[in-house]
């Protein structure tokens, strides 16, 4: 057996004697170097995320606070109540939330992994990491097809008002 056959087939330490080379120690220099960093950038998109969550908040609270004055909005071809665009302001809020829990939950998780060394803590970076990637997808994916279907819609709308 020679040795590349002899490390694919025992764990690390029995091979190396649990010690790392000095090639391994600086690459684990760079990980943690990267990982504090994009650990930071979340959490500033957090914050980013978490102002504008209350922004929405407070521009649907508006909508809804000038609903009586405003009425309806006929300019726009049919009779639509004002109050259903602050509705619309607060469901997006509400939506907003989970891709800033998953940011906050990688960041902390970054943080940890740098600090304590924890296998665990890289574990949970990566799978909120990858949470917040899978609903960033899901939510283009329906953003675009609602766009799609908006079209025909508007323009079934802009023709029926001429």
């Amino acid at each position: 057996m020679n040795v590349s056959e002899e490390t694919q087939t025992q764990p690390y330490t029995e091979v190396t004697g649990g010690k790392f080379t000095e090639d391994e120690l600086q690459q684990m220099d760079y990980a943690r170097a990267y990982l504090y960093s994009i650990g930071r950038w979340m959490k500033f998109f957090f914050v980013l995320l978490i102002i504008c969550i209350a922004f929405m908040v407070m521009g649907g609270l508006i909508m809804f606070a000038t609903s009586p004055m405003i009425g309806n909005l006929p300019d726009v071809g049919f009779n639509m109540p004002f109050w259903l665009f602050g509705v619309l302001y607060l469901v997006c809020a509400v939506v907003y939330i989970f891709p800033a829990l998953y940011l906050k939950r990688a960041s902390n998780a970054a943080d940890l992994a740098i600090h304590s060394n924890s296998n665990e803590a890289v574990v949970d970076f990566l799978k909120n990491n990858k949470s917040f990637w899978k609903f960033c997808g899901i939510f283009t994916i329906v953003s675009i097809a609602l766009c799609l279907l908006m079209v025909p819609i508007i323009a079934i709308i802009g023709i029926a008002s001429v």
